[in-house]
């Protein structure tokens, strides 16, 4: 039985979901557990950075490990940490009033698979999102496995959780976004859409499902990728990827420009 302060607490495994749990300090560990003889770099910033924050370090025999993490692919790293927590819209959109830049948020709708939502989430903190909207019921949970999939982007980038989608497209658009769904097939693909000078909301949909009917009929543009080949569409990871890495090559491009000076 455990202590009590390991209640509302779960098991993050995997080198760099558990480094980056502790680099972020966004939620407390209360251990940390090594592989006996486990020897690589990571391993050793691991230790380290458990160290910084006065975090206990356990090595354990592999087999326990997999016993705790309940799974074998737990890279013989795992820590014990409280459960995650969610951000604020108010403090998300508040945070936006005094940036510099404008503001892009995406929204999933039904993404079901946590290997999927933890590969959005790892694209999204990499590609300058300002905040990933879950729904409540509908989605994946922000699991351990999720977390592990994300490889600690989790811990870095502002997830939100509602209650409903249409609701929370409205609050956003009388805050001054525009909501973009991506879509299979639409009149305008991605390449042909300016996403500068505009705060955006970028929707997707769930595994094989695509966006939900209210969803996409409160979405101000439609837009696809354009593919070659013979298969209907690509992953709703790897889409997800395409969209997010566009909006920032337009965004960068943008800010490049801007910035050279008149010869």
């Amino acid at each position: 039985m455990f202590h009590r302060s390991y209640c509302m607490t779960e098991i993050i495994s995997g080198k760099h979901a558990v480094l980056e749990l502790l680099r972020a300090k966004k939620r407390k560990c209360y251990e940390v557990l090594i592989a006996q003889g486990k020897k690589e770099k990571i391993v050793t910033e691991i230790e380290e950075a458990a160290q910084k924050i006065s975090v206990p370090v356990r090595h354990l025999r592999i087999e326990e490990i997999a016993s705790i993490t309940n799974s074998d692919k737990h890279q013989g790293v795992a820590a014990r940490a409280d459960s995650f927590r969610f951000s604020l819209l108010a403090d998300v959109l508040n945070q936006l009033k005094t940036g510099d830049r404008n503001g892009f948020i995406v929204i999933l709708d039904g993404i079901l698979d946590p290997q999927n939502l933890g590969s959005l989430i790892r694209t999204s903190h990499l590609c300058g999102v300002d905040a990933l909207i879950l729904p409540k019921d509908n989605s994946a949970p922000v699991s351990p496995a999720a977390v592990k999939a994300s490889s600690g982007a989790s811990e870095y980038l502002p997830i939100v959780e509602i209650t409903n989608i249409v609701a929370t497209l409205k609050d956003l658009k009388d805050f001054g976004f525009w909501a973009v769904g991506a879509v299979g097939e639409s009149d305008k693909n991605l390449y042909q859409f300016d996403f500068t000078g505009n705060n955006y909301v970028l929707v997707l949909g769930g595994e094989g499902k695509g966006i939900r009917r209210l969803v996409k009929e409160n979405c101000d543009f439609l837009l696809s990728i354009p593919m070659f080949g013979k298969i209907s569409s690509y992953n709703v990871s790897v889409a997800g990827a395409i969209f997010m890495s566009e909006v920032m090559r337009q965004c960068l491009f943008k800010n490049y420009t801007n910035n050279q000076k008149t010869p």
